[in-house]
């Protein structure tokens, strides 16, 4: 089973993954793309942890997942560049934490609101080379038949389902661009709060 979900709280997402593990569907695979993929088997109460970690290598990589099995957990999912690493207690321990410091919990939603608007600047960029390749109109990005609008009947239908994919093609990676972009921000903005809150409570 698959399901689409967004989260810029990992405690929300620890707490809709251990739910679903209470309904019987444990998660298999997360992808970068928002969907969750699950398999299905005996509902059990489970404790998923979500650490956010950028590796540089794959050396790296295997040395953080060792630290984490001699720590007591078993890696569930994630990859050198899947950025989400999620872990289970292998004791099944409701009050075991992959972090042994508020510091070291809240460093999470700094990392993933550095890689928002790492992504929202790369959309911005994006939009302004659009801007640039049509002489900053977007009007000609639409359909651009001379005379269509002024066309009726059979003609008009013939030449404007003619145009069309071409003008999907043109306009739909701007549109992606624009909703991507503004998603990246609302996360970010909502991690940076997190964050913030995590380190004035840490006071």
């Amino acid at each position: 089973m698959r399901k689409f979900k967004v989260f810029a709280d990992f405690k929300e997402e620890e707490a809709y993954l251990n739910e679903m593990a209470k309904k019987g569907y444990f998660l298999k695979k997360h992808s970068a793309f928002g969907f969750y993929h699950f398999t299905e088997g005996t509902p059990e109460e489970l404790y998923y942890h979500v650490d956010y970690r950028k590796f540089k290598t794959q050396a790296d990589f295997e040395d953080y997942l060792a630290l984490f099995e001699d720590a007591g957990w078993r890696h569930v999912y994630g990859t050198k560049n899947s950025l989400n690493q999620y872990f289970l207690p292998k004791d099944g321990n409701a009050d075991d934490d992959i972090f042994s410091t508020k510091d070291s919990a809240a460093l999470r939603y700094k990392h993933l609101n550095k890689i928002c608007y790492a992504n929202v600047t790369v959309a911005i960029a994006y939009f302004i080379a659009v801007l640039i390749i049509y002489d900053f109109s977007l009007a000609n990005i639409g359909f651009l038949t001379q005379g269509l609008w002024e066309m009726t009947g059979t003609l008009f239908w013939m030449a404007f389902f003619f145009e069309l994919p071409f003008v999907l093609f043109r306009t739909a990676p701007v549109v992606l661009s624009l909703v991507m972009g503004i998603a990246y921000a609302v996360w970010g903005s909502k991690a940076k709060r997190i964050y913030s809150k995590m380190m004035e409570d840490e006071k």
